[in-house]
């Protein structure tokens, strides 16, 4: 959206009622503070909590802030800067700890500050958005488009966005956005209460355990009928006991849960093919990376590519050659050395043919 010229505001502002007018006005100061506060906090590597108070925020600070922004209307200069100059918009700035007010102008404005030119872009910018807004609301409320929050007033909204309704300014696309999601967040959270209360009392007093997150999922699984999904290990009897409550109450496993059992499974399956293996064999497979082990472990059963005889007379590595002997599976790096190994013999004996022909 272009930002809307100052005729243009002066226009659509003389439709307004007073108390639109008025809430316009304080929303556009309270949010520029806003703004002002968490630049100014990012500047200086500082958290501020979402919870606390411009108030509160400002002794954290220590540093001159945004009291108000006056406008003395369209081709009107009634205010004065610091310097002398007359002023439609006038920025006034204040210093708690030091007392100190300024009225100025947006060039003193910038050069008071004392700021890096990066953060008064930053500012400017930020300011710049919410003016938008406002411009947004003023054209919305130009040509009567109003979203029909009627239906949603059931749900916790913002007090900001209800006040806004209640005195007839439409709201912006990010309020709009802000309502659906809330109301998608109430019809899931409506959903998984239902879900909830079908589940035995067992089955709720475990969920109830879980953090939000996790509780989410696990409700949503079920309503998807992936109960049974779980059932993929014969004995898990010596994993988790919170999981294998979870399983023997019938309840399906989350997502990192199933891949942690599939993982443990997997470690389990390892460890049986190895102690299967004589001693000289485990002795061989130690001597190889942990990732290289379980790649073996994983194709023990599997048919070997090569018999001793096969490659004995191969230029191959003699731990290769060993390795077949003791029947045990190859690595992939192993199969590609004995092909290259075969296709030179093969060329060498072909070489001599020829040269054998040609004598």
């Amino acid at each position: 959206m272009v930002m809307l010229s100052k005729e243009e505001v002066e226009a659509v502002m003389h439709t307004l009622t007073e108390e639109q007018i008025y809430f316009l006005k304080h929303q556009l100061i309270r949010k520029k503070k806003s703004r002002w506060l968490h630049t100014l906090a990012n500047f200086k590597g500082m958290d501020l909590n979402d919870k606390m108070s411009m108030e509160e925020m400002e002794d954290k600070l220590e540093d001159w802030m945004l009291f108000d922004i006056k406008d003395g209307g369209y081709q009107k200069r009634p205010y004065k800067c610091d310097c002398g100059q007359s002023l439609r918009f006038q920025y006034i700035i204040h210093k708690k700890s030091e007392g100190a007010v300024r009225y100025l102008g947006e060039n003193c404005f910038e050069s008071y500050l004392s700021l890096p030119p990066s953060v008064i872009r930053e500012i400017k910018k930020g300011m710049y958005s919410i003016d938008l807004e406002r411009d947004e609301i003023l054209v919305k409320h130009k040509k009567s488009l109003h979203y029909p929050l009627q239906e949603y007033l059931h749900l916790p909204l913002p007090k900001e966005i209800t006040d806004q309704h209640e005195i007839g300014l439409p709201l912006t696309d990010n309020q709009i956005r802000q309502v659906e999601r809330i109301h998608t967040h109430y019809e899931e959270e409506k959903k998984l209460s239902t879900l909830f209360q079908r589940l035995t009392i067992e089955q709720q007093q475990f969920i109830s355990k879980l953090n939000q997150e996790d509780r989410r999922e696990l409700l949503l699984l079920i309503e998807d009928g992936l109960a049974e999904s779980f059932l993929q290990v014969d004995d898990y009897s010596d994993y988790d006991q919170t999981l294998q409550k979870q399983i023997q109450l019938n309840l399906p496993l989350l997502e990192r849960q199933q891949q942690a059992l599939e993982e443990w499974a997997l470690t389990k399956k390892r460890e049986k093919q190895f102690q299967a293996l004589t001693p000289e064999q485990q002795t061989f497979v130690l001597s190889f990376s942990h990732e290289e082990q379980a790649t073996l472990l994983d194709q023990i059963h599997k048919p070997l590519y090569y018999t001793y005889e096969s490659i004995e007379s191969l230029r191959v590595d003699d731990r290769i050659k060993k390795q077949v002997k003791l029947q045990l599976p190859l690595l992939k790096e192993q199969i590609y050395e004995i092909e290259r190994a075969h296709n030179k013999q093969v060329a060498r004996v072909m070489g001599t043919g020829s040269l054998a022909h040609f004598s």
